[in-house]
C-alpha cells in the first residue's frame, strides 16, 4: 500500500507545484525588486550678452508657405501618370521636417491617384499619399517637392472627359 501513496497522481502534481513556485520566487529574486522613478529641477538664469540676467525664454515660429500656381496635368487615361514640382517656403525660425496631411478632391471618383515625393520628379522616387515626406526644411529656406497624379488602370469608363480640382496639404513640425 505504501508503493500505491508514493506515485499518487495528487502528490505528484503537488509537488510539482511547488517546484514550479520555487522556480518563480528564484527568478523573481534575480531580477531585482527596486524600482525608482527619479526627477529634479532646478530653476535658470540666462545671462544675456550685455551681462544681465534674464530669466525669459522666447519660442520660435513655424509657418509655411506653398506656391500657389495651379498645376495643370492633361492627357490622363489608365496606366499613365504625370508629375509637376511646386516650393514649399519655412517662413518661420525653426526648421520644419514635412509631411503630407491629406491629398483632397475627386481622385477616387474620376480613378485618380496622388501622392507627393521630394524633388526632383523621378520614376521609382519614394512618395506618400499621406506621412512623412523625409525632408526638414531650414528656416527660412525653401524645398523643392513633387506632386504625381496618375488615372489608376482600372479606373472607370465614367472618368472620361472629367477633371478634378485636388488640394494638397502639408504640414511642417519641428524635429
Amino acid at each position: 500500500m505504501a508503493a500505491a501513496r508514493r506515485g499518487s497522481p495528487v502528490r505528484k502534481l503537488l509537488a510539482g507545484s511547488a517546484a514550479l513556485a520555487a522556480i518563480l520566487v528564484v527568478s523573481l529574486t534575480a531580477v531585482g525588486g527596486t524600482y525608482a522613478f527619479l526627477s529634479s529641477s532646478q530653476p535658470i538664469a540666462l545671462v544675456s550678452s550685455t551681462g544681465a540676467t534674464s530669466t525669459t525664454i522666447t519660442a520660435g515660429t513655424a509657418a509655411l508657405a506653398v506656391n500657389g500656381d495651379t498645376i495643370a496635368m492633361t492627357a490622363l487615361y489608365p496606366g499613365v501618370s504625370r508629375s509637376a514640382e511646386f516650393v514649399v517656403t519655412n517662413t518661420g525660425d525653426t526648421q520644419l521636417s514635412l509631411s503630407v496631411d491629406s491629398i483632397a478632391g475627386g481622385t477616387a471618383a474620376n480613378g485618380l491617384v496622388a501622392s507627393v515625393a521630394g524633388a526632383p520628379c523621378a520614376a521609382g522616387a519614394p512618395s506618400v499619399a499621406t506621412g512623412p515626406v523625409s525632408l526638414t526644411v531650414a528656416a527660412k529656406a525653401t524645398a523643392t517637392l513633387c506632386l504625381t497624379v496618375g488615372m489608376a488602370g482600372a479606373a472607370p469608363s465614367a472618368a472620361q472627359g472629367l477633371s478634378s480640382g485636388l488640394v494638397v496639404a502639408i504640414t511642417g513640425t519641428q524635429p
